[in-house]
């Protein structure tokens, strides 16, 4: 028997405030913009995202789970409760001092802390969900801090539960929640609140199996004075979702593959209107190159929103919610290239006060890799099954005839990196009828996944670069039973060219999202027969904002380090076995070239 398995969310790396700042009322975030989450608060933990849990109030979410800051379970016994994250507010100051009101707030100002929560797992179809519902021992918690006792005080809290409990009680899946302040102790100069969950292992003994859990997601957020009790409605419109890809299938691929068929004929955009009453909108979305030039401009025109409470609807209007790719990118040769998408929506002309949630992008990838995965996993993926071999397989299609050089593969972290030993074998099918059929290559070579950061891939050289045309399909063969926890992204779809076999036939995948695992293709002839046979080994990671190559080939190879201008930042010769760190870089995309092998993306930020 075997079955198709995903663990919880992972968690990338998300630094927390640098400087303790002090905030008036109001005080807001909806979390759609991290820079400015990150001024406001401290995570201790906590994560700010765009993927965590479905049609969040509007685009980002703070989420508290398993996971410290640096991404590691937090130590605890299986089974026993323990402290997790922590998301707490700077100061916001309740005094006439600081706050935009005439005079001193009083328990008469009708000073309301609302909110919007809904546990991790997601709802609905169980090959659809999202990362892990906390159990009943689990909580959530809301503290005040009250600088008379200089004590926290709790003043609400949940315990654990299914996001579909949640929908049978209330009718809705997110939930809103207010707490009216009305102490004297917390009207002062120094009022800080905070949120903490309490998380519990499950007890669970297989290898690997351990990873993040108990999640919960937090959404718009508003602490001010003046507020009606029940009154849930803000005058916002705003997208809900991340920016989709303007191609059919991927999310990115290589620049040499790209031809205009690969284009989708619409997006799919999320838009919702928070306020009680319809609003005029106006949409489009604008194509840049990678210099900044305008390469086409769509506008969707006014279209009315709308009232998202009326029955949970969206804007339905296909002039927004599916605007027409009447573009094709320019032809691209062999080169990288890299292409900007950016929506806008706005109320009528002027937009509403909550701005950050107006405008959404999309960074279009051409370079040498095919990408189903929009780069962060919400879940670990693997196979359960007691067979002695089982097989996975990702089905890619190409135009033109090219080079298999290497596979990118996104392991997620689990419990004292308990998948990092197991074995695998990296193995090309060709195409039988839709599904994979005779093996092209197969690398026997034991390889072990590199942990050196988050959200990070691993790239694995193939040990013979393979001339591969038209389907293929890209995976591996694992010959245990224990579970490799491949990254999983549950925001792009996938599912229909995932394969896995652990008997006699192929089956689909039926869980919707798309495997972190990218196929890396090289010009035909751009490694020589010498290079084949003894390939070039490197690692290629950012630390703070330099990037580091480390050269494990045995002879010295030119290094060069190019911005997305094509302008080179670094060239010169790594001396065998040795290490290079650049000077420091600003934020933004960096091609690293090493030798023969292919070139390698760095992203600082």
């Amino acid at each position: 028997m075997a079955q198709e398995t995903l663990l919880p969310l992972s968690h990338p790396l998300q630094p927390s405030a640098k400087s303790e700042a002090v905030f008036s009322v109001p005080f807001f975030d909806d979390f759609s913009s991290p820079q400015r989450s990150q001024q406001q608060w401290f995570l201790g933990g906590s994560l700010v995202n765009q993927g965590y849990a479905p049609l969040p109030p509007t685009l980002g979410m703070a989420t508290l789970d398993g996971f410290d800051a640096q991404g590691r379970l937090y130590a605890s016994e299986m089974g026993q409760l323990y402290s997790a994250d922590t998301l707490l507010s700077m100061t916001v100051r309740l005094d006439s001092a600081f706050s935009p009101y005439p005079r001193q707030l009083t328990p008469a100002d009708s000073l309301y802390l609302s909110f919007f929560y809904l546990p991790g797992g997601g709802y609905g179809n169980m090959w659809e969900r999202v990362g892990d519902a906390p159990e009943s021992q689990d909580s959530l918690i809301l503290e005040f801090f009250s600088p008379a006792d200089t004590s926290w005080h709790p003043v609400w809290s949940v315990s654990g539960l299914s996001a579909d409990t949640l929908f049978a009680r209330t009718g809705s899946y997110w939930q809103f929640q207010e707490i009216l302040i009305d102490d004297p102790q917390y009207f002062s100069s120094q009022f800080r609140f905070r949120f903490r969950n309490y998380c519990s292992l499950d007890i669970n003994n297989k290898k690997g199996l351990l990873s993040n859990s108990d999640q919960w997601n937090l959404d718009y957020l508003l602490l001010d004075a003046g507020r009606r009790h029940g009154d849930s409605t803000a005058r916002d419109v705003a997208f809900v979702s991340p920016a989709p890809s303007m191609l059919r299938r991927y999310q990115a691929m290589p620049a040499r593959q790209y031809t205009a068929a690969e284009m989708a004929d619409s997006l799919a955009l999320v838009i919702t209107n928070r306020f009680s009453e319809e609003l005029a909108t106006e949409y489009g979305y604008t194509v840049y190159d990678a210099q900044g030039n305008e390469l086409y401009a769509y506008d969707g025109g006014h279209e009315n929103a709308p009232v998202y409470w009326n029955a949970f609807a969206y804007q339905s209007s296909a002039a927004h919610a599916r605007p027409a790719v009447a573009f094709a990118f320019p032809p691209l040769g062999e080169a990288p290239a890299d292409f900007l998408i950016r929506h806008h929506v706005r109320e009528g002309v002027s937009g509403d006060p909550h701005p950050t949630n107006d405008t959404i992008s999309f960074l279009q990838h051409f370079s040498d890799y095919y990408a189903y995965d929009d780069g962060t996993a919400e879940n670990g993926y693997g196979i359960t099954s007691t067979s002695a071999t089982v097989k996975l397989a990702c089905r890619f299609d190409l135009n033109v005839e090219d080079t298999l050089t290497a596979l990118d593969l996104y392991f997620n972290r689990t419990l004292k990196e308990q998948n990092a030993d197991i074995r695998f074998f990296i193995t090309v099918w060709d195409d039988n009828g839709g599904h994979p059929g005779q093996v092209l290559y197969r690398d026997e070579a034991r390889r072990k996944p590199l942990f050196n950061g988050f959200n990070h891939f691993v790239r694995y050289y193939l040990e013979s670069p393979l001339v591969c045309s038209g389907t293929i399909y890209v995976g591996l063969e694992q010959t245990s039973s224990d579970f490799l926890n491949l990254g999983f992204d549950r925001n792009c779809d996938a599912s229909s060219d995932i394969f896995y076999r652990t008997g006699a036939d192929w089956q689909t995948s039926i869980l919707r999202g798309a495997l972190m695992l990218r196929p890396c293709f090289g010009q035909r002839g751009l490694l020589s027969v010498a290079d084949a046979a003894a390939p070039l080994a490197a690692r290629v990671y950012q630390q703070a904002s330099s990037i580091v190559v480390e050269s494990q080939s045995d002879r010295s190879e030119p290094l060069t380090i190019c911005n997305l201008l094509g302008q080179k930042l670094f060239e010169g010769r790594l001396a065998p076995r040795s290490q290079l760190r650049s000077a420091t870089l600003p934020q933004g995309l960096y091609i690293v070239r090493l030798g023969a092998a292919p070139a390698v993306k760095v992203l600082i930020q």
